[in-house]
C-alpha cells in the first residue's frame, strides 16, 4: 500500500503526496472499511524539509514506517524554526554568478569600444577590418556563454560589417538575412535589432552598387 504524505505549512495549507485517487461513493463498501493508521510529526521547517526530501526521494524510510509501524498516512506539520539559517553555499554560488556577469558586461563594453575603433579604420585598411571581425567573434563567444540570443545576434551583425569591409558580400548578406528573420520574430523584445539589420543592409546595398560601378568601369576601359 502506498504511504500517503500530508504536509501542513505555516498557514495550515495542506499539500498531499502519493495521494490515492478518490473512489465514487457507490463503490465504497462500509463492511470493508478499516482504520487508517496515522502518524503526526510536528517539526520546524528546516528539519521538516529534510524529512520531506527523504520521504520523496528515498524508499528506506517509507518502507520502514509501513513495515514496522504500519503507518498509512504520515502528517508533517511545520512550524517556523527558532533560528533562520543562511545557505552560505548558495550565497557563494550566487555571488560568483553576479560577479561573472558584471565582469562580462565590463569586458563587452571594452570590446565594443575597441571594435568600433577598428571598424572605423576598417573603411580604409583591410587589416583593421579583420581585427574588428575577430573582436566581434570574441563578443559572440561571450554571448554564447551568457546565453543571450539578442546579444549573439548583435555580435553577428557586427561581424557582418567586417565581412562587408573585406568584400565578402555574399556571406554578409546571408548573415544579415538570418539575423533579420530572428529580429522580426522577436521585435517586441528588441526594436533596435531590426533597425540595425536595416541599416547594415543599406550599407551592403551600397557596396553592391559600388562593385557594379567598378566592374562597368573596367569593362568600358577594356
Amino acid at each position: 500500500m502506498t504511504l500517503i504524505l500530508c504536509v501542513s505549512d505555516y498557514w495550515q495549507r495542506r499539500h498531499y503526496y502519493n495521494r490515492l485517487p478518490i473512489q465514487p461513493a457507490g463503490d465504497t463498501d462500509k463492511s470493508q472499511k478499516k482504520a487508517v493508521r496515522r502518524l503526526l510529526l510536528q517539526l520546524d521547517a528546516i528539519t521538516g524539509n529534510y524529512w520531506l526530501r527523504e520521504l520523496l526521494q528515498q524508499k528506506v524510510l517509507r518502507d520502514q514506517l509501513q513495515a514496522e509501524h504500519k503507518v498509512q498516512i504520515l502528517w508533517l506539520s511545520f512550524h517556523p524554526p527558532e533560528r533562520d539559517t543562511i545557505d552560505y553555499k548558495f550565497a557563494d554560488m550566487l555571488a560568483h554568478t553576479i560577479w561573472e556577469h558584471i565582469e562580462m558586461e565590463h569586458l563587452m563594453s571594452w570590446l565594443s569600444t575597441l571594435g568600433g575603433g577598428f571598424s572605423a579604420l576598417g573603411e580604409q585598411f583591410e587589416r583593421c577590418a579583420q581585427t574588428a571581425g575577430k573582436i566581434s567573434l570574441q563578443q559572440l563567444t561571450i554571448g554564447l556563454r551568457v546565453g543571450d540570443p539578442f546579444l549573439q545576434a548583435r555580435c553577428k551583425l557586427y561581424y557582418s560589417i567586417s565581412l562587408i569591409q573585406r568584400g565578402q558580400l555574399r556571406q554578409a548578406k546571408q548573415m544579415i538575412r538570418a539575423q533579420y528573420q530572428f529580429a522580426k520574430q522577436h521585435e517586441e523584445h528588441d526594436h533596435r535589432l531590426v533597425r540595425m539589420c536595416l541599416g547594415i543592409w543599406l550599407r551592403l546595398r551600397y557596396e553592391y552598387e559600388e562593385r557594379k560601378k567598378r566592374r562597368l568601369t573596367v569593362k568600358c576601359n577594356s
